[in-house]
């Protein structure tokens, strides 16, 4: 670039007044425009950055630079999802399965065994789901949440917040999924009803897009973190 480095901070700057507060939205708005104002520099070497600025924003049109936004934050959404969509997949082909085999296993059985040993009733299974639930937010908290802070102004870190809730309408029928359904025996299977197959294998199915979810977060963060190296270089 033939812009100097505080020229390129003035021109971020304007960026972000213009409502873009994401440093990565930022630089990805600053690539085209930066381009833009060095050829006006070229035809008009005395045309200040402010006003060089405006003539290129107004080129944009009526949204300003909303295109470009929404066209890079598509982006992360895919590329996210893409990840998703291979660990989910990896999941299934190898021996890490047995970890969402297992905690699906020790959700329901733990519920029946605490009402045919305690008599808790419908209650062990909200326990159960109240404390598996604890399990995953408490992992969230230690894991991930500091990097959340940190990188609150980065929208390929914030793009993760909608992996996460794929994790919600899971968590909301395992936490309410007492009030319809009896404790039984999962070692009994052929004593299932109907209802009883489709929760075993939607709580199976919450708990492997929870196994999933770190390997994700940890993906989503390694695509930030090189995108904070290289515009610090600049």
């Amino acid at each position: 670039m033939k812009l100097t480095k505080d020229q390129i901070n003035q021109i971020k700057s304007m960026i972000s007044k213009k409502g873009y507060p994401e440093i990565d939205v930022q630089y990805e708005i600053l690539d085209h425009v930066a381009c833009k104002i060095e050829k006006l520099q070229e035809t008009n070497p005395s045309i200040s950055i402010e006003t060089a600025f405006q003539k290129v924003h107004a080129e944009f049109g009526i949204f300003g630079f909303s295109d470009l936004e929404e066209s890079y934050k598509k982006v992360i959404e895919k590329r996210l999802f893409r990840y998703f969509k291979q660990e989910l997949k990896s999941l299934f082909l190898s021996w890490k399965v047995l970890l969402p085999l297992g905690i699906t296993f020790l959700f329901f059985q733990s519920a029946y065994l605490l009402e045919k040993f305690f008599a808790f009733g419908e209650g062990g299974l909200m326990l159960i789901s109240l404390l598996l639930l604890l399990v995953f937010a408490t992992w969230w908290f230690f894991s991930f949440g500091r990097e959340f802070k940190k990188y609150r102004n980065y929208a390929s870190w914030k793009g993760n917040q909608g992996i996460l809730m794929l994790s919600y309408i899971p968590m909301q029928v395992m936490a309410q999924g007492y009030k319809y359904l009896e404790n039984f025996n999962i070692l009994s299977p052929m004593e299932w009803t109907l209802w009883q197959m489709i929760m075993v294998l939607f709580v199976f199915g919450a708990t492997a897009v929870f196994t999933v979810i770190p390997s994700v977060l940890a993906k989503g963060l390694q695509d930030t973190k090189k995108l904070e190296e290289i515009y610090a270089m600049v």
